[in-house]
C-alpha cells in the first residue's frame, strides 16, 4: 500500500560557500534540514572548492567529483531508509544548461531517474517556500533580503488572484552594496550604524506604499546586533523570519508538490526561465492521425527535453507546430538536405529537443535508416527555433 511505501522528498541547496540538505518523508511533520550537529543549526556542507571552476570549463571531472559530493551527502539521510520512490530538487542561485546537464548525470549516476529530478534557481525555491507558509504570511506582497559579499539581494513576491490559476510574480529590486566604498573607513561601531541607515532607506523605498505581509532575512551577514532601527521598521505590521535554509525548504516542497505528497493549490509562478510555448508534431499513431505532444509550457527551459523516433511517410522535411500561451499557432519547418534517397516509409529518424534559453529550441534528427535493407548513416541535421521571432503561421 502507499502509506507503507517509505517516500522521500529532498530538497538540495548547492552553492559555492557550502550546500543544504532538506527531506521530508511521511514520518515527519514537516521538511527537516539535516543538521551536521545534531540539534544545532549547523546546515552548512561542505561544497568542494573546486567543483564550480571545473563545472563552468565543463571538465568530465566535475560532474565525477559532483556525484561523489551527492552520494556523500545523500549518506547523510541513511537513517531515514532506503526509499522505495524518491523525488530530489536541487536549487542555485542561477541555473543554467550547463549545470542542469551536469547535476542530471550525476544524480542519474545515483540510480535517480530523470523523471525524479527536478532544478530551479533560488527566486523560485523562494516561491515554494513562501505558498507553504500560513496563508496569512503572503496575503499581501511578500519581501526576501539576502546578505552575502557584502551585497544585500531584493526580492518582492506578489500575487495576481484575478487569473487563474493565480499568477504569482517575484520581482527583483535593486541591490544594496554595503562594501568597503560604503563603509568609507568608519570603525565598527559607526559602520553598523551606517549600514542599518543605509539599509532601512533601501527598505523604506522598496516598500514604498505597498502593504507587506511577511519579510524573510537570510544571510549570515544580518544580525539584530546592527539592523536594529531596519529591524523595527520591518517588523511594523507584518512578520520578520530570520534563517539560514528558505531556499533548501523551498526546494523540499517543490520535490513535495512533484511527488503528490503535498497539494499547494491553483497557483503558477511566472518563471522569468519558463517557456512558454507548447511543441510537437501530428503523427500518424496506430492507424490515425494525431498531434503528438513533445514540450509543455510552464516548465524552466533546463528542464525541457524530448526524444523520440519515428519513420518518415512520404515527407523529405518536418514540420513542428507550437502554440503559446496566449493562444498564437506557429509552424516551424525544418529542411533535411542530402537525405537518403529510400522508398517511402524506409527512413527511420530520431529527434532530440532541448533549449538553449526560454525562446531558442535546439533540434537535432539523425538517420537510423530501418532495417539491415536501408543501413543507418548516422547523418545529422541541426536547427534552431527561435520563438522570439515567430515562424509562419499554422
Amino acid at each position: 500500500m502507499i502509506s507503507e511505501m517509505n517516500e522521500l522528498a529532498i530538497g538540495f541547496d548547492l552553492t559555492p560557500k557550502g550546500s543544504q540538505l532538506t527531506f521530508y518523508n511521511r514520518q515527519n511533520s514537516g521538511p527537516m534540514t539535516v543538521s551536521l550537529v545534531p540539534g544545532e543549526e549547523r546546515y552548512l556542507l561542505n561544497t568542494p572548492e573546486e567543483l564550480f571552476p571545473l563545472i563552468a570549463q565543463g571538465k568530465e571531472e566535475g560532474v565525477e567529483l559532483l556525484t561523489s559530493f551527492f552520494r556523500d551527502c545523500m549518506g547523510l539521510l541513511d537513517g531515514t531508509g532506503r526509499p522505495d520512490n524518491q523525488v530530489i530538487t536541487v536549487t542555485m542561485e542561477k541555473m543554467d544548461g550547463v549545470w542542469a546537464r551536469a547535476i542530471i548525470q550525476a544524480l542519474e549516476s545515483l540510480k535517480i531517474p530523470e523523471q525524479c529530478i527536478y532544478l530551479q534557481d533560488h527566486r523560485e525555491s523562494f516561491f515554494w517556500f513562501t505558498l507553504n507558509q500560513r496563508k496569512e504570511l503572503w496575503t499581501y506582497k511578500v519581501a526576501l533580503f539576502h546578505y552575502e559579499d557584502d551585497r544585500i539581494r531584493c526580492w518582492r513576491l506578489g500575487i495576481d488572484r484575478k487569473t487563474k490559476p493565480a499568477l504569482v510574480e517575484i520581482e527583483k529590486f535593486d541591490t544594496l552594496r554595503l562594501d568597503d566604498k560604503a563603509r568609507a573607513g568608519r570603525n565598527d561601531e559607526d559602520w553598523n550604524a551606517e549600514r542599518d541607515r543605509l539599509f532601512l532607506k533601501h527598505i523604506q523605498r522598496m516598500f514604498g506604499k505597498d502593504t507587506y505581509s511577511c519579510a524573510y532575512l537570510t544571510g549570515e551577514a544580518f544580525s539584530k546586533e546592527w539592523a536594529k532601527e531596519s529591524l523595527a521598521f520591518l517588523c511594523r505590521r507584518r512578520k520578520v523570519f530570520l534563517g539560514q535554509n528558505l531556499y533548501t525548504k523551498g526546494a523540499c516542497h517543490a520535490s513535495m508538490e512533484y511527488a503528490h505528497m503535498s497539494k499547494m493549490g491553483d497557483y503558477l509562478y511566472k518563471s522569468p526561465d519558463m517557456i512558454e510555448q507548447n511543441l510537437g508534431m501530428e503523427m500518424i499513431i496506430r492507424g490515425h492521425k494525431e498531434f503528438y505532444p513533445m514540450i509543455s509550457a510552464g516548465i524552466n527551459w533546463y528542464m525541457a527535453r524530448h526524444q523520440c523516433e519515428f519513420i518518415l511517410d512520404d515527407v523529405r522535411d518536418l514540420v513542428l507546430y507550437s502554440k503559446s500561451l496566449s493562444g498564437e499557432m506557429m509552424e516551424h519547418r525544418i529542411a533535411l538536405p542530402g537525405l537518403p534517397n529510400r522508398p517511402n516509409r524506409a527512413t527511420r529518424l530520431r529527434l532530440s529537443l532541448s533549449f538553449k534559453s526560454r525562446d531558442k529550441c535546439l533540434v537535432r534528427l539523425q538517420d537510423l535508416g530501418l532495417g539491415g535493407l536501408y543501413p543507418a548513416t548516422d547523418k545529422t541535421w541541426d536547427a534552431e527555433i527561435d520563438f522570439s521571432k515567430g515562424g509562419r503561421g499554422a
